[in-house]
């Protein structure tokens, strides 16, 4: 069997496991699958659908990670996968200046050094996977829209095994534009986030460039993904967070927020979606970054779901 490998090597601190682990807690693929220290999903380059591994060979102060792609790729598709993974990994994220503001706060200096090398990874290797996997967290819980997107992975995203071990692709914009709504809700969707799905990828497969969101800046990112039905302000900050990094922003009115802002700052009693956001300014272009280490804080206490 053909296979590319190359190494990636992150700005540190990296703490690869605690990303993955803080991050995946399902079995189901999302598409990607995290399990045993590997890092497994499978990415569409060109007409052929490549599998991916990649593991851990470095520490959290000098990270490495291999990657291996189970096919021959010539440069420019090794750069193109190289990109994807850095993008979806956090791996050219500074945490330097974040580490520096929370010193400056008890309750954040607690959690740094519990969270040491956390990175939020990106949640899909374009915008459209990404918004439709954020589309699927509407008003319901992670763990819950974790069991929705593993099925629609496994339904209608493209799978390869590799020594007896599953690499998902998520479902391109054609699959889910020409799926029929009864077969989307057969992956536990509602009528109306079925419909959602349905109408975002037959606008993208259609021709609407959806990646061009990438190049604008928060507000008319914002409102740009806004004029999409389902989609909302929640869902379109949230799509900035998740699959672009806009980690400036955040989105206190979700209640995973509200509970871990509440949790460590209220003495639990839960605040407001307003009150989160005004307490949540003091920090900045960083609040995105901390509440994220926040609720990963608060789940690990005794074992609490957001």
């Amino acid at each position: 069997m053909n296979k590319t490998s190359f190494e990636l090597r992150p700005t540190p601190p990296y703490d690869f496991d605690l990303q993955w682990k803080s991050y995946s807690s399902s079995k189901e693929p999302q598409p990607e699958i995290y399990k045993d220290g590997i890092w497994r999903r499978a990415f569409k380059i060109g007409d052929r659908l490549v599998p991916v591994e990649v593991t851990s060979v470095g520490t959290v102060e000098k990270p490495r990670l291999v990657v291996n792609a189970f096919s021959k790729l010539n440069a420019k598709e090794k750069g193109y996968l190289s990109d994807k993974i850095m993008g979806i990994f956090r791996l050219r994220e500074d945490l330097r200046a974040l580490y520096d503001f929370m010193e400056r706060d008890e309750v954040l200096r607690k959690i740094r050094k519990e969270l040491y090398g956390l990175r939020p990874p990106g949640i899909g290797a374009s915008i459209f996977e990404g918004a439709i996997r954020v589309i699927i967290q509407q008003q319901i819980s992670l763990r819950v829209a974790y069991v929705m997107t593993g099925e629609l992975v496994k339904r209608f995203g493209e799978k390869i095994e590799i020594d007896g071990e599953p690499y998902y692709d998520f479902p391109s914009p054609r699959v889910l534009a020409g799926a029929d709504e009864n077969e989307l809700r057969k992956c536990k969707l509602s009528r109306q986030k079925a419909m959602y799905i349905k109408g975002l990828a037959l606008k993208v497969a259609d021709g609407y460039d959806l990646e061009k969101i990438g190049k604008m800046n928060n507000e008319e990112a914002i409102e740009e993904l806004m004029k999409f039905k389902g989609i909302g302000r929640w869902t379109a900050e949230l799509i900035l967070i998740t699959t672009l990094g806009r980690l400036d922003l955040c989105v206190p009115d979700d209640l995973g927020a509200r509970k871990a802002v509440s949790h460590f700052y209220f003495d639990g009693k839960l605040q407001s979606g307003d009150t989160v956001r005004k307490f949540t300014e003091r920090w900045g272009k960083f609040r995105g970054w901390i509440i994220y280490y926040l609720i990963c804080a608060y789940n690990m206490e005794d074992g609490k779901e957001v």
